[in-house]
């Protein structure tokens, strides 16, 4: 049953989205796997477009160093579990809102059953954990659904799309099987003006956090949330990967790859 302003809620997509449209979206479903940085504010977006139903996957807690960019990084969320704190965040949004916690992340317990459940998947997992990642990926090429994928970059966003049937996540990323890596640099279209070879040597090597500002956080949850309502009224193609969208605000470049 709807919430009796629900209508009112999504009211001003009116002109850009039909009513049709909008009654699709509260029939659609999002898995969003990884909900600290890009994949927080990615579900924030997407449940104010008016998507009906969120997953969310995520078994980290909320500590001091996530407060500079992370949607629900609160004092108050110390300790608490990601996926648990924004889905308080979001049914005040919507209460009507339908929402799937998964606590301990996706695992092959539940991977299947996730990605059946969802219309399309957002991949959020931290880059440091590819082997998450593959395995998103690979169970959402055997259901045939597309994933899309965000990163923060410097000042900048890198948006990708992956098809059930072009490129892989491993192809793409240079997947190890072996030692469970990717090649981070696959990330960008080319190393930004800003960034030293000392800093990306350090954050490619591990021996250095990746930089990450709220700017380049929400311009990721934008454009991830803009292409996938867009893919899911039919209204625009994505750019398929290997294609992908760089744009840097330091540097004013928007490049499509």
């Amino acid at each position: 049953m709807k919430h009796p302003f629900q209508n009112e809620y999504f009211s001003r997509n009116s002109g850009l989205i039909s009513e049709e449209q909008q009654e699709r979206l509260s029939n659609s479903s999002v898995l969003v796997a990884g909900v600290g940085a890009d994949g927080g504010l990615l579900a924030e977006r997407l449940v104010r477009f008016g998507i009906g139903k969120i997953i969310l996957a995520d078994p980290e807690k909320f500590e001091a160093a996530n407060i500079n960019r992370q949607f629900a990084a609160y004092q108050k969320n110390f300790g608490r579990n990601k996926a648990e704190c924004v889905a308080n965040e979001l049914i005040q949004i919507n209460p009507a809102l339908k929402i799937e916690v998964l606590n301990d992340g996706l695992h092959s317990g539940n991977i299947g059953k996730m990605v059946y459940a969802a219309d399309v998947v957002a991949d959020e997992i931290e880059y440091s954990l590819p082997a998450i990642s593959v395995m998103l990926h690979r169970e959402a090429r055997t259901q045939n659904k597309f994933v899309f994928m965000g990163a923060n970059v410097g000042w900048g966003a890198s948006i990708f799309c992956f098809s059930p049937s072009g490129k892989t996540f491993e192809e793409e990323f240079e997947y190890n099987e072996e030692n469970t890596s990717i090649n981070p640099l696959r990330y960008l279209k080319e190393a930004p003006s800003y960034l030293g070879e000392e800093m990306l040597a350090s954050v490619v090597s591990g021996s250095a956090p990746v930089p990450a500002l709220s700017s380049s956080v929400s311009l990721v949850a934008a454009c991830m949330a803009n292409e996938i309502i867009l893919f899911i009224l039919g209204k625009r193609k994505p750019l398929i990967v290997p294609q992908f969208l760089s744009i840097d605000l330091f540097d004013l470049t928007l490049s499509k790859i």
